[in-house]
């Protein structure tokens, strides 16, 4: 069995140097680089993905995950061709429904309701990805209108672009299992008062319900897409019990056993925490795990430790 690969996601506020960040990241084996879209919230993905290409040469650049609710097909998709080529085919198209009603309020718009996102961010994937196929697309769909949209300029690199999608609704969820490369499981529930908080669902009942749901898609559709788990938090520890304790107290909806349990957490030494991720990957499928910039250098701690 083959050891899990280590994406690492931040946004260049968070880090005093860009370039060093990303330079560490590729230099300790992180596999991809990931960057946030929340408007108002975070640098812009592309343009920081870009700036991360001209000084790397393997590490993958992705999105995780774009805005459905504010992306446009062609626009998108000249996005994506654009740091493709810049990367020479290093580009992973990362694709959600939104979930911050701050997002759409400071731009005077109502948050629609889960149906109404998923359904665009459907409408705008699937467009987006027929673009960069080179398609020339007439249509009339619910959400977008092309006519003769053509993308003749940039062409991507990659014949096909893998494609993440993100995100916990069954609907959502199903359809990465029929269409996507990569599905990102948050493990993140309902948004809370707050906007920006989510309840969690990391009882391992829950993980082990949601697994199966796109694993049995999946299998409807003939397809073995890869599962990643986002690590919100991890610690190296010698006392995983009371790390989790604490943590607990912070978190909506999940007690210390399941930050123990989960693959969204992850606390002990290193030798416990290689052994935790090997687990997660034979009950679940994880293969991939994406770590906040926070905890790079832990994780790098980890991989260096999983690859022996």
């Amino acid at each position: 069995m083959a050891v899990p690969t280590f994406a690492i996601q931040n946004t260049l506020a968070r880090v005093e140097s860009w370039t060093e960040f990303v330079r560490d990241c590729e230099r300790d084996g992180f596999d991809t680089l990931l960057v946030p879209d929340h408007p108002g919230a975070c640098a812009a993905p592309f343009a920081s993905l870009a700036a991360a290409a001209a000084v790397t040469q393997r590490i993958r650049l992705g999105t995780n995950v774009i805005n459905g609710g504010f992306w446009e097909p062609l626009p998108l998709a000249v996005e994506a061709a654009t740091l493709d080529l810049l990367s020479a085919g290093r580009c992973d198209l990362g694709v959600g429904a939104g979930h911050n009603p701050f997002e759409w309020s400071m731009q005077g718009r109502e948050r629609p309701g889960p149906g109404a996102r998923i359904a665009r961010m459907i409408e705008l994937t699937d467009l987006t990805r027929r673009l960069l196929a080179g398609e020339t697309l007439s249509v009339a769909g619910e959400h977008f209108t092309l006519s003769a949209a053509v993308l003749d300029s940039p062409r991507p690199v990659q014949e096909r672009m893998p494609l993440r999608v993100g995100g916990n609704n069954p609907r959502l969820l199903r359809y990465a299992a029929a269409t996507a490369d990569i599905i990102d499981f948050s493990g993140l529930g309902r948004t809370l008062a707050d906007g920006r908080d989510h309840e969690t669902r990391w009882q391992v009942a829950q993980v082990d319900e949601q697994v199966e749901t796109v694993r049995t898609a999946a299998e409807a559709a003939g397809r073995a897409p890869e599962f990643e788990a986002l690590v919100q938090y991890l610690e190296i520890t010698d006392d995983a019990e009371a790390a989790a304790a604490r943590l607990a107290e912070e978190v909506t909806g999940a007690t210390a056993r399941d930050l123990l349990d989960a693959p969204y957490v992850l606390l002990g030494t290193v030798a416990e925490l290689c052994a935790e991720l090997l687990g997660h990957q034979k009950r679940w499928g994880f293969t991939k795990f994406v770590i906040r910039g926070a905890h790079r250098a832990e994780a790098a701690r980890v991989l260096a430790a999983l690859r022996g």
